[in-house]
């Protein structure tokens, strides 16, 4: 390989990995932007569960909350936009068939799957390609499922504060 082609390759990979930095502290989506895709993300989902739940907001999902320990490398300064809804009006005997059809549908979206319990009724997973998390989640005794959004995480107003 000649002298110049190393030169420049040796430049490429230089400038690529001092950069990553910049990439994952650049713009990103803005507060309303991922709240609005969060809920398309759920909506969706309901939109594929039969029967239909009635779906109740779980009031803690509205706090924004800190990027603590982004595992993209990059600012604890931004946030993440999370939603939770309770899906009522399922009955017992219909929470394992609707974890399913929840997976199933994920899966034919072409999200990754990143976990499943052995009961079928814990399921979390990616959106593609925006990597927001999706959780599926029974709630406890009360047999009531979770359907859980969150964002990547995010700039407030989709770009670093000038400082």
């Amino acid at each position: 390989m000649s002298r110049f082609i190393v030169v420049i390759v040796a430049v490429v990979v230089l400038v690529v990995g001092c950069t990553g930095g910049e990439a994952v502290n650049g713009p990103t989506m803005t507060q309303a932007q991922a709240l609005a895709r969060v809920e398309q993300l759920i909506k969706e989902t309901v939109d594929a569960i039969t029967p239909k739940p009635r779906l109740d907001l779980d009031r803690l999902s509205l706090n924004v909350n800190n990027c603590i320990d982004p595992t993209d490398g990059g600012s604890e300064a931004r946030i993440v936009i999370d939603r939770g809804y309770y899906l009522r009006d399922i009955s017992e005997d219909q929470i394992e068939e609707v974890a399913r059809q929840v997976k199933q549908y994920w899966e034919q979206r072409g999200y990754y799957i990143e976990a499943i319990s052995k009961s079928g009724l814990d399921i979390s997973g990616h959106s593609q390609p925006d990597d927001f998390l999706l959780s599926l989640a029974p709630t406890g005794d009360d047999n009531v499922l979770n359907l859980g959004v969150s964002s990547p995480c995010i700039w407030p107003n989709g770009a670093p504060e000038a400082v």
